[in-house]
C-alpha cells in the first residue's frame, strides 16, 4: 500500500480515536458498575466493530474477548441479515458458549448497533463477569453440573433492550433467577451505558472526519495490521509444530481424569493455521466451544507476535485459521455438554498450546526479534472458589475473588525473570483488589498474602512467583459454594531447558484458632495457624465453610527459560536472601552454595554445578557448555541436523526428533518436585504425570523439560510442512 494513497497522520489519529472510544467505554463500565470484579479486578472488555463485522478497536483488559465479541456479534448480524428489524437503542444480551460464542455463562455481553444519521454503521460490545447467573453453581461456575441446563441462565443472543433500556419483563425474569439481582441488573445497565458511550463518541468522530473518510481509515488500519502481522509470520520457518496438554477433572466423585488435547500449527508463508483436537466431551464444566477456543488461540498469538505495538482490529484475523475439529469433543463441544468453565479449563490449555507451538517455530527463526519473543509458559490456571451466604450488613454476599488468577506467576522471558503475580495470559488489564475491599463487603477476614518460595520454574531466567493467600469466615455462621482448580497435576512447562513452574492448590482448615490468636494479640500467620487441614479434590461441587474456618489458596508459578546452571550465582543468592527460593532448592537445581556472608561461594558453586552435570548424563561431560547465543534457545537446525547450541553436539537428523539423541532422565513429577521443594498434586491413578529432562550428551546442558503422562510416546519435534502433509 502506497503512503501516497492516503493521509498517514489522519489515519493514525482516526485509529487512536477509535481506540480511545473503546477505552472510554471501559471507563464508563468502571464508573457505573458497583462490582469489584469490574472496578478492581478489571474482568471486562469493550470493543467496536463494523457491519461485516470486523474489529475496529478493542480495550485490552481481557484479551480472549476478542474471540467472543466477534462470534457473538456475527450471530446477531446474521439475525439482522435474515430480516430481524434493527433500531437505534436496541440491544442483545449474550452469555451462551454453545450458541453465542461466550467464554462461559458468567461472562455476560451486551451488544448494540451503532448508527450515524439513521444509517447502521456497525456494533459496540461490552462484556463483564457478573456476580451470578443462577443455576447449581455460583458466579457462573458449576463444577457439579452434569449438563448445560444445570449451569444457570443461558442467553443465546436475545434482544432485551429497546430504546436504550432493559425491558421490564426481562428485568423481572433475571432478578428472579440470580442470587444478587440488584448487582447483576446494575451490571447489565452499566454495559448499556458503555454501549451508549460508544454511540456518542462515534458520532463525534464521524462528525470530525466525515463518513467516507471514517470508512476509508477503518479499512486502511485493518490492512496495516494485517500487513505487519504477515511480515512477522513470514520470518517464521514454514513447517509443522505440534504440542499436547491435558485438562484435569476429578469432580463428580468419579475417577480422576486427564483429558488430552493437542494443537498442530502449520506455518505456510504468511499464514498460520491452528488445528485443535481433543478427546470426547464429558459431562462436566471443562468443555470448550468456538468462542473460548478462538479467543484463547488469538490471546496466545497476540501476546507473542503482536508485541503490544500492533493495533488490535480485524486485520489480525486475516492470516489466521483456527480449526477445532469435529463436534462432540472437549475442544468443540455441543449440548448437553456443560461449559461454565470453558474459558479457564480447556480454553486456557488451548492458549498454552498456541504459545507452545509458536515458541517452537519462532525459536528456529533467523530473526533475532522473533527469537527474543519466546518465553516459558505462564501458569494459565488458578485455584478459585465461589461462595454464597449472609453477610455482616444484614444482606447476602456472592463471593468470587479472582485474586489467585491475577496472582499466578508469569513465564520467564529472554531478558528477565517472569513477572511475579503476573496473572493469566488473557488478563492483561487485571488487578488484585485490596483485602479491605473484600472485608468491607463480605464476611471474611484476610490472614495473609505472600509470594510462594520456589513457585517459579527454575531456569537461566526464573519463572514468576505466585500468590498464596488465606481468609477466614469471620462475620457469618456459614458460607458455601463450589471450588475448582484448573492446574494442580500438570503444571506449565519451560522452554529451552527451563523447568516447569509449581502448580496451584487450595484447602480448608477447619475449626481454626484464628479467633484465639486475635484475642491474644497475635498475628494469624501461616506458621501460627492451627486447625484440621482437609485434603479435598480439585473440583468440588459444594464446600461449606463455617465461622472460624479458613480457606487457603495458592496460585501456581510461571515456567523457567534456559538451563538453570546458566543462571548467575549472584542472582540465585539474591533470590535466597529475598525468600524467593530456599537454599535447598538453590543447591539442588541451580547448583549454588552460599557462604557465611550470604553470598555465592564461587568454588563450592562451581564444584556443585560440575557434580550436577555428571549426574545428568552419568559421566563427566566431554565438552564445555557455553551460554547459547540466543537466551532460551537450546537447539538449532544446522547442516541438516538438530544440534545443541551450547556445544554444537549433533543430536539427530533435521527430519528426526532431537530427543532421540539426548540423555533422558524421567521421573514421576511429584517425586521430582518433592526433591525441589515445589508444589504439585501427586496423581496416583494411571497414567501418572511424569517430568522428562533431556540433556545434551556432549556438554550436559539442559535441552528441554517435558511434562507428559507416562504412557505418552516422545513428544514430536518440528517437521517440514510438505513432508508432514504427505505423511
Amino acid at each position: 500500500m502506497s503512503t501516497a494513497d492516503y493521509d498517514v497522520i489522519a489515519a493514525e489519529v482516526h485509529r487512536k480515536a477509535l481506540k480511545n472510544l473503546t477505552d472510554e467505554m471501559a471507563i464508563t463500565l468502571v464508573r457505573t458498575s458497583g462490582s469489584p470484579i469490574v472496578t478492581e479486578s478489571k474482568d471486562f472488555s469493550t470493543c467496536l466493530m463494523d457491519t461485516k463485522p470486523e474489529h475496529l478497536g478493542f480495550s485490552s483488559y481481557v484479551l480472549f474477548h476478542v474471540g467472543s465479541s466477534l462470534i457473538g456479534t456475527e450471530v446477531i448480524a446474521d439475525l439482522v441479515r435474515g430480516g430481524v428489524d434493527l433500531k437505534p437503542g436496541d440491544g442483545w444480551v449474550v452469555n451462551d458458549p454453545h450458541t453465542g460464542g461466550a467464554m462461559h455463562q458468567g461472562d455476560v455481553s451486551i451488544i448494540m448497533p451503532t448508527f450515524y444519521k439513521g444509517e447502521h454503521l456497525g456494533w459496540s460490545f461490552a462484556n463483564m463477569h457478573v456476580l451470578d447467573v443462577g443455576g447449581v453453581g455460583i458466579s457462573g461456575y458449576a463444577p457439579g453440573a452434569h449438563d448445560v441446563w444445570q449451569e444457570g441462565m443461558r442467553f443465546p443472543p436475545i434482544r432485551i433492550i429497546r430504546d436504550g433500556a432493559i425491558d421490564p419483563e426481562w428485568e423481572h425474569y433475571i432478578a428472579a433467577n440470580v442470587r444478587a439481582p440488584g448487582a447483576v441488573l446494575n451490571d447489565i445497565r452499566s454495559m448499556v451505558a458503555s454501549n451508549n458511550t460508544a454511540t456518542v463518541k462515534l458520532t463525534q468522530i464521524i462528525d470530525e472526519f466525515g463518513l467516507e473518510a471514517h470508512r476509508q481509515y477503518c479499512e486502511i488500519n485493518k490492512d496495516l495490521s494485517e500487513q505487519v502481522l504477515r511480515e512477522r509470520i513470514a520470518k517464521i520457518p514454514d513447517g509443522v509444530y505440534e504440542a499436547v496438554d491435558w485438562n484435569e477433572f476429578d469432580g463428580h466423585d468419579g475417577p480422576d481424569r486427564l483429558l488430552e488435547l493437542r494443537c498442530r500449527l502449520e506455518v505456510d508463508g504468511t499464514d498460520l493455521r491452528f488445528f485443535y483436537t481433543g478427546v470426547p466431551q464429558i459431562d462436566a464444566f471443562v468443555n470448550s466451544t468456538m468462542g473460548p477456543m478462538f479467543g484463547q488461540a488469538m490471546t496466545g498469538l497476540m501476546t507473542i507476535l503482536v508485541y503490544g505495538d500492533l493495533p488490535v482490529n480485524g486485520g489480525l484475523w486475516r492470516p489466521i485459521t483456527v480449526d477445532i475439529g469435529e463436534p462432540g469433543t472437549i475442544v468443540n463441544s455441543v449440548p448437553p455438554a456443560p461449559v461454565s468453565n470453558a474459558h479457564s479449563e480447556v480454553g486456557m490449555r488451548a492458549c498454552k498450546l498456541a504459545k507452545d507451538v509458536l515458541c517452537q517455530a519462532m525459536a528456529l527463526s533467523d530473526d533475532p526479534i522473533l527469537r527474543s519473543r519466546i518465553s516459558g509458559q505462564h501458569q494459565d490456571g488458578f485455584p478459585g472458589n465461589a461462595l454464597f451466604g449472609n453477610n455482616q450488613h444484614g444482606g447476602v454476599s456472592v463471593i468470587f475473588y479472582p485474586d489467585n488468577a491475577i496472582g499466578s506467576g508469569g513465564g520467564a522471558q529472554t531478558i528477565n525473570d517472569g513477572q511475579d503475580a503476573y496473572g493469566l495470559t488473557c488478563t492483561t488489564g487485571g488487578g488484585i483488589p485490596d483485602v479491605e475491599n473484600h472485608e468491607g463487603a463480605d464476611p471474611v477476614l484476610f490472614l495473609w498474602r505472600r509470594l510462594v518460595a520456589n513457585s517459579g520454574g527454575p531456569g537461566q531466567y526464573r519463572g514468576g512467583q505466585s500468590l498464596d493467600q488465606a481468609y477466614a469466615i469471620h462475620y457469618s455462621d456459614v458460607m458455601a459454594g463450589p471450588c475448582f482448580n484448573a492446574c494442580a497435576q500438570v503444571p506449565p512447562h519451560g522452554v529451552g531447558g527451563g523447568y516447569p513452574g509449581c502448580a496451584g492448590t487450595f484447602f480448608p482448615v477447619r475449626a481454626s484458632n484464628v479467633e484465639e490468636l486475635i484475642a491474644a494479640g497475635s498475628m494469624p500467620t501461616r506458621q501460627a495457624l492451627d486447625g484440621r487441614t482437609e485434603v479435598v479434590r480439585s473440583k468440588l461441587t459444594h464446600i461449606v465453610l463455617e465461622r472460624g474456618d479458613v480457606f487457603v489458596a495458592t496460585a501456581g508459578g510461571g515456567a523457567g527459560l534456559g538451563d538453570p546452571l546458566l543462571r548467575a550465582p549472584e542472582l540465585v543468592a539474591k533470590d535466597i536472601v529475598s525468600g524467593y527460593v530456599t537454599a535447598e532448592h538453590a543447591h539442588t537445581i541451580y547448583g549454588v552454595v552460599l557462604n557465611d556472608a550470604g553470598e555465592a561461594d564461587a568454588e563450592k558453586t562451581a564444584a556443585r554445578r560440575a557434580e550436577i552435570r555428571r549426574e545428568r548424563i552419568g559421566a563427566d561431560p566431554a565438552k564445555e557448555a557455553a551460554t547459547p547465543p540466543s537466551p532460551g534457545i537450546s537447539l538449532a537446525r544446522v547442516d541438516g541436523g538438530w544440534t545443541c547450541t551450547s556445544c554444537q553436539e549433533r543430536l539427530a537428523d533435521a527430519d528426526g526428533n532431537w530427543r532421540e539423541g539426548a540423555v533422558l532422565s524421567e521421573h514421576p513429577i511429584a517425586e521430582r518436585y518433592d526433591e525441589l521443594g515445589m508444589i504439585v498434586r501427586d496423581r496416583k491413578e494411571s497414567p501418572r504425570v511424569h517430568m522428562r529432562e533431556y540433556f545434551c550428551p556432549g556438554c550436559a546442558a539442559s535441552l528441554g523439560v517435558d511434562v507428559a503422562t507416562e504412557d505418552l510416546e516422545t513428544l514430536p519435534a518440528a517437521s517440514a510442512l510438505k513432508a508432514a502433509a504427505t505423511a
